[in-house]
């Protein structure tokens, strides 16, 4: 090729160059159409931190106020310990939804249970009073005490005892429909009625702890250290996480928590609450659902009424209904330990509330 034909050549891309409009590392594509309610340039480092709440139409919204038993608004301790009294062994179904399977237990000092695993579910204890020595596959012994929660995970092996002068309480928190094996190296379990007992192999693989989760969290311990309380369980089908309430905010040494810091029982000069109309929060599918751990916690259910729990007891608050929540204790934390199958979303109330 001739020095003048690669001249020639050159020249024309030069001017194909000039022809097209340039784009250079510079330019940016020609924005995309808005979408309804959606933050523009939400990936933009400028625009990460908080976002303004978008409003949306809800429509699948079901009858509110629906409990089917043992559901119901309100479980109170206290009647508990009088239905059982005189026993110290004793448990009480009081959740049994589309998600999950919980129970009230007590156990005097000396019971244990046998080594047993969970093939595909993880199980939450939850102790309000007690002492429960707990040993789980391939972790150390833990001692748990009032305020703490232990997660197991699924295909873990473990058995606890209860420990120490007094009776053990605790919530005991399962995905539906979970199964129990036992191994075959322990005793023969008892075979409850109308079951057939057979022994089976499968390939056994205790998974890790992630993220947040972790074999064991004591809410006073962590409050009395400054240390973060939020979604200390995070599994499938299982979800707690403890929210801190200070009717008092000086009594707020931390500075922080979360959930109704600095709220309190209504106003003497309040309108009355309307049961029936539209305030606070709902979720569409799953329920919420509480653990007092500490204080006092008030609960506004739609279409149910009012309710006022102290520690111990266990608040409900049925799918598609409007609640609202606040802390009642005059001193200290109120703490309500909310739990459900996922980490749920607040839906909340953009219209009148409350008919004020």
């Amino acid at each position: 090729m001739t020095t003048f034909r690669r001249a020639g050549i050159l020249l024309c891309a030069f001017a194909m160059l000039i022809a097209v409009p340039a784009r250079t590392a510079f330019s940016q594509p020609a924005a995309a159409p808005a979408i309804p309610g959606s933050v523009p340039n939400a990936g933009a480092p400028e625009a990460r931190g908080p976002r303004a709440p978008a409003e949306f139409w809800y429509m699948e919204r079901g009858k509110a106020g629906v409990y089917t038993p043992p559901m119901r608004p309100l479980w109170k301790l206290s009647e508990l310990l009088h239905v059982h009294a005189g026993q110290n062994d004793w448990s009480e179904q009081i959740i049994k939804d589309n998600l999950q399977d919980v129970t009230y237990h007590s156990a005097g000092t000396g019971s244990k249970i046998l080594p047993r695993m969970h093939m595909e579910t993880d199980a939450v204890f939850v102790v309000m009073k007690g002492t429960m020595h707990f040993n789980v596959e391939g972790q150390a012994p833990v001692t748990a005490t009032r305020g703490g929660i232990v997660n197991v995970l699924n295909d873990t092996i473990y058995s606890y005892s209860v420990d120490g002068a007094q009776n053990a309480l605790w919530v005991e928190i399962h995905p539906l429909w979970y199964q129990t094996v036992y191994p075959a190296t322990e005793p023969m379990p008892p075979v409850e009625g109308g079951k057939e007992l057979v022994k089976v192999s499968f390939a056994h693989r205790p998974p890790a702890y992630t993220d947040n989760n972790r074999l064991y969290f004591n809410l006073f311990e962590a409050i009395a250290s400054c240390q973060p309380v939020a979604n200390v369980v995070n599994d499938d089908h299982i979800h707690v996480s403890p929210l801190l309430g200070w009717v008092n905010p000086a009594d707020n040494k931390c500075g922080g928590g979360s959930g109704n810091i600095g709220s309190g029982p209504d106003r003497p000069d309040a309108p009355p609450f309307v049961t029936n109309s539209t305030f606070g929060h709902l979720h569409h599918g799953v329920v919420e659902w509480w653990i007092i751990q500490s204080g006092a916690i008030s609960g506004k259910f739609e279409n149910t009424g009012e309710f006022h729990a102290v520690e111990g007891d266990v608040l409900y608050a049925a799918p598609d209904m409007w609640h609202q929540m606040a802390a009642e204790a005059p001193s200290g934390p109120s703490v309500r330990t909310a739990i459900g199958g996922y980490q749920i979303v607040n839906m909340n109330n953009t219209g009148p509330a409350n008919g004020r």
